[in-house]
């Protein structure tokens, strides 16, 4: 891709199961104009991001594209994971007079940030001290469940592309073990994602009640987040307790998976707003729980984003390197040359 000027501006976009957020951004500029729109409201992702810049005023202005979008990115099609919008990349970048578009997974977006990350938008859950030029990790409930790591290479990062959130979740507890053999004849597999989501939190709400022969009423995940944190559902609070105990192990997993001693970093909607709960909770006892290798695992710092905009973010930070000049080649000393 070619490098981009200073003057040009970008349209950044993080495309979720649920909500769109579109910002603009100048290379070595921060993104504004962030907006918030709620993908049901419109046909299509073209849709959305047009009336996005009609009402920022940019149609026209906007020169190229960068785009986090929750799926696989396999070639020209995209097709979103948990909405049913499927666009072609080169179409999108036409109808909305881009020169240039490039289309990342939406963790992989959010990956990117992590280098660009201060105190102010992490916070550590548990202990471990990160070690530099390092693998790094990041995984996040939400809609779905997105996973993805940087792995250092140079004095740069490559980005994974990666659908982790589909790997089948494993059981710790007997009780555990007993709640995916009740959900397994209805899920078919037992994903990670299946359970580490919104959705995730009602299934395990719903299963712990079957289960145990409690009452139970059909409800969203932020009223039983709410009931579990006022005191007034144990059910419910049992349930937020299973949900963090299962994103420690798996957290564990994929940190061993690739070698993460850089850090292992927790994103989406869910967490942010639950801190103080995910500290009590046996989460980190969960991530290190690894048999031989708990100690190696111990190490390791955990951390919840609470950067707002980790994807927007992540999307900055490839515009900005795009934009940075590329080094000229050194010329060999005369004394390094050989005679």
């Amino acid at each position: 891709m070619p490098k981009q000027a200073s003057d040009d501006i970008f349209l950044l976009a993080d495309v979720g199961g649920t909500n769109t957020r579109p910002a603009l951004k100048r290379p070595g500029a921060p993104a504004e104009q962030i907006r918030s729109f709620r993908n049901r409201d419109f046909p299509d992702l073209l849709t959305l991001l047009q009336q996005y810049l009609q009402s920022v005023d940019a149609e026209g202005a906007v020169t190229g594209g960068a785009l986090a979008i929750a799926c696989p990115i396999e070639g020209d099609r995209i097709s979103l994971t948990n909405i049913n919008w499927t666009f072609s990349t080169e179409a999108l970048r036409r109808d909305l007079g881009l020169q240039t578009l490039r289309i990342f997974n939406d963790f992989t977006a959010v990956a990117l940030a992590l280098p660009a990350l201060d105190d102010h938008q992490r916070e550590q859950i548990g202990p471990g001290v990160p070690q530099p030029n390092e693998a790094l990790a990041v995984l996040g409930p939400g809609t779905g469940l997105g996973v993805s790591g940087l792995i250092p290479c140079g004095n740069t990062w490559a980005p994974l592309a990666s659908e982790g959130g589909h790997m089948t979740l494993a059981p710790a507890t007997d009780e555990e073990s007993s709640l995916f053999a009740l959900l397994r004849p209805a899920l078919k597999h037992v994903s990670a994602e299946k359970l580490l989501s919104g959705p995730g939190l009602i299934q395990l709400y719903l299963a712990l009640g079957e289960l145990r022969g409690a009452p139970v009423e059909d409800l969203a995940a932020e009223t039983i987040t709410a009931r579990a944190l006022d005191g007034s559902d144990p059910l419910a609070a049992d349930a937020l307790d299973t949900f963090f105990a299962l994103l420690g192990g798996f957290a564990g997993d994929v940190a061993l998976t690739i070698g993460a001693r850089g850090g292992v970093f927790l994103a989406g909607g869910i967490l942010p707003i639950l801190i103080e709960p995910l500290k009590r909770s046996a989460f980190r006892t969960r991530f290190a729980a690894k048999g031989r290798f708990s100690d190696y695992l111990e190490a390791i710092p955990t951390y919840v984003i609470t950067d707002p905009y980790p994807g927007l973010t992540g999307l900055g930070a490839w515009v900005d390197k795009q934009a940075a000049p590329v080094p000229e080649p050194r010329t060999p000393s005369p004394e390094s040359r050989s005679t």
